[in-house]
């Protein structure tokens, strides 16, 4: 949580992902079944929570370990379209498991003035 969390939602919806916000606090099998639910390509964590992240097909990137200096800046030539997934969140679920909802670009862009 905190301004990291924010640079890390707008870089991923800038670059054209879907982000999904997973609280290190939730219980490990509700961590693990979002996980194998969305089946992300990527787990953004901090030193901190990675421990919390449990094994899954994702490539987890600690971001307190990744080097910056020296890459370049620049537009990334993504083609984002107003249909795709920008946002994933996770309900209760009238079932009591979680349920993931989709949120497409284009409202994120509405929102952000895009």
């Amino acid at each position: 949580r905190g301004i990291e969390s924010v640079v890390a939602l707008l870089a991923v919806v800038k670059a054209g992902g879907a982000y999904l916000p997973i609280d290190p606090g939730y219980p490990a099998e509700r961590i693990a079944y979002m996980l194998a639910d969305a089946k992300p390509v990527v787990v953004l964590a901090s030193a901190g929570t990675a421990a919390v992240v449990p094994s899954s097909d994702a490539t987890v990137v600690v971001l307190d370990e990744v080097e910056l200096a020296g890459l370049e800046g620049g537009p990334l030539g993504t083609v984002i379209r107003p249909e795709h997934p920008a946002y994933v969140i996770y309900t209760s679920g009238s079932t009591g498991r979680p349920k993931g909802v989709v949120v497409e670009h284009r409202s994120v862009a509405g929102l952000l003035g895009w």
